[in-house]
């Protein structure tokens, strides 16, 4: 099992960081490498289904949408490796300023489905590497979007 918790400073205000985090869920080949196609299969109020394809494969996920926790809960729904859950939300770095940067933390929580491999195979690092990447992409994205902001 993946359990483990990544964050990345973020220097923006929050509702900046969480516009990025739902352009990356409507525009995920903006923020990961490998997307050679997305689309949003299915849009509810709070609940979203997105499928793309993921370095070849097929990724399918429910998206759980908590605007007042600043969350997006990932739920693989299919995968070629992995079961589980990538939990991506905005965390306050101090309570007392709300001029303080905040984090970006992507909690994971995936589970291997099978140890066989069977062609090319991306391992949990490769994973972990990929989501910092994104996490990457979305801070500066995030960043460059508020610096806009107060320029106008």
């Amino acid at each position: 099992m993946l359990v483990r918790t990544l964050q990345v400073l973020v220097h923006c205000e929050h509702q900046t960081l969480w516009n990025t985090l739902l352009d990356r869920l409507r525009h995920p080949e903006r923020y990961i490498l490998g997307v050679s196609g997305a689309e949003i299969e299915e849009e509810g109020q709070d609940v979203f289904v997105s499928v793309m394809k993921l370095h070849g494969e097929t990724v399918k996920e429910r998206i759980l949408v908590k605007p007042s926790e600043g969350e997006l809960r990932h739920e693989l729904l299919e995968h070629a490796q992995f079961t589980g859950v990538i939990a991506r939300k905005i965390v306050k770095s101090a309570r007392q300023s709300p001029v303080a940067p905040l984090y970006l933390e992507y909690a994971l929580e995936l589970q291997r489905k099978s140890f066989k491999a069977q062609g090319v195979v991306r391992g949990e690092e490769e994973i972990v590497t990929d989501l910092e990447a994104e996490m990457q992409k979305v801070k500066a994205r995030a960043e460059e979007m508020d610096v806009s902001d107060f320029r106008h």
